[in-house]
């Protein structure tokens, strides 16, 4: 009973954001038919919805951690419960919005706008009953490796002081963002050589088919889920700030 207890408060506490999030969406949605109503183009794109959808999943993750853990932690709830009912919530997250993404997409096609899925773009030979459930198990598994991953960094930032905080929210984007690209300029045999040794060839591979992409997504989920399992376990009760 108590995972269902957790089960239910997590979906209570995204509740209100899933509602702004889709409204967000509908607006988005009927803006654009209206758009193409009265200019009469064709042309009218709106592919965020898979994207958006997966970026959800991302920012709900990393928010229910902290929240998570003070909850269950302070109410009785063993570590194990609160986490089990986490991943539970997640694949169920993901399933229902991915449904609702795709209800979305196809309203949107029916409004003359293009709401092209990018698994659709990746995949446009897979056609028919059995394409279209590869496409949503590998958006099903998108959504909860990104689920997953915001989840795991929640789980750091919780378990950091407020300088190491600073520290790694400083230095991560700048790797990101100017480390690597200073890299490829600075070394571009070497880029070269991994790109065309280890990034094609798994870009290739992934290309095959969208079980492949699911299970490189899964993957991840299951490697997210076992170094969140980490910090739930020697994770401390705090108070919110």
């Amino acid at each position: 009973m108590k995972i269902a207890k957790m089960f239910k408060w997590y979906w209570q506490n995204a509740y209100w954001g899933l509602v702004g999030f889709y409204s967000v969406m509908a607006f988005l949605l009927i803006f654009g038919f209206c758009v193409a109503l009265f200019s009469g183009s064709d042309e009218i794109v709106m592919n965020n919805f898979s994207p958006s959808t997966e970026i959800t999943l991302f920012v709900i993750g990393i928010l229910l951690f902290p929240t998570g853990v003070r909850f269950g932690l302070s109410s009785g709830v063993s570590r194990k419960t609160l986490f089990v009912a986490l991943l539970l919530f997640l694949t169920a997250l993901s399933a229902g919005m991915m449904l609702i993404s795709s209800i979305g997409e196809q309203l949107g096609e029916w409004m003359g706008i293009e709401t092209h899925q990018l698994q659709q773009l990746l995949y446009p030979a897979v056609t028919g009953f059995g394409g279209w459930l590869s496409i949503c198990f590998c958006r099903i598994s998108l959504g909860l490796s990104l689920g997953a991953m915001g989840y795991f960094i929640g789980g750091a930032y919780y378990r950091m002081n407020k300088v190491l905080k600073i520290v790694v929210s400083i230095t991560v984007p700048a790797l990101l963002f100017l480390g690597m690209p200073l890299f490829f300029i600075a070394f571009p045999s070497i880029a070269q050589g991994v790109f065309e040794s280890l990034i094609s060839p798994l870009f290739n591979w992934l290309l095959v088919s969208p079980y492949c992409l699911s299970l490189l997504c899964l993957g991840f989920a299951a490697l997210f889920g076992v170094l969140s399992w980490l910090f739930v376990r020697r994770a401390p009760v705090k108070i919110a700030g």
